[in-house]
């Protein structure tokens, strides 16, 4: 198992991923999505779905690893489609991939612009008044 996949495991384990179309898609009717992930063989129909429900607002990573790799680094028999609602589990997902492949420097760099974006957003916020 390659070291991306082992960290997708370890994500799940953490409760950081949702897995599974059902899941992903649950997950993005909460707006708690940060990353979507598909699997090089995940049907079209599961592609066109999941670009479709996150709005083209979402980087997604198109992994090289099939449903049955996918699926076996998070415990299952196979897994088409997952969702990381962790904005710094997602950087480092992403940055484990650009070690290994120079393609997916789009993906890690809206993740760190949206990560940059949050953080402004907190320093302009006042603090809490203390009574």
């Amino acid at each position: 198992m390659s070291e991306p996949l082992g960290f997708l495991g370890l994500a799940k384990r953490a409760g950081k991923l949702a897995a599974g179309e059902d899941a992903v898609e649950t997950a993005l009717q909460t707006g708690k999505v940060r990353l979507l992930i598909l699997a090089s063989d995940a049907g079209d129909k599961t592609v066109r779905r999941i670009e479709f429900r996150s709005g083209g607002k979402l980087p997604i990573l198109y992994l090289k690893s099939d449903k049955q790799a996918l699926g076996q680094a998070l415990g299952w028999g196979s897994c088409a489609a997952a969702a990381m609602t962790d904005l710094k589990m997602s950087i480092a997902l992403a940055e484990k991939l650009v070690q290994a492949e120079e393609t997916h420097r789009p993906v890690l760099e809206a993740l760190t612009e949206k990560q940059e974006k949050i953080a402004r957003r907190k320093a302009k916020k006042p603090g809490k008044r203390s009574k």
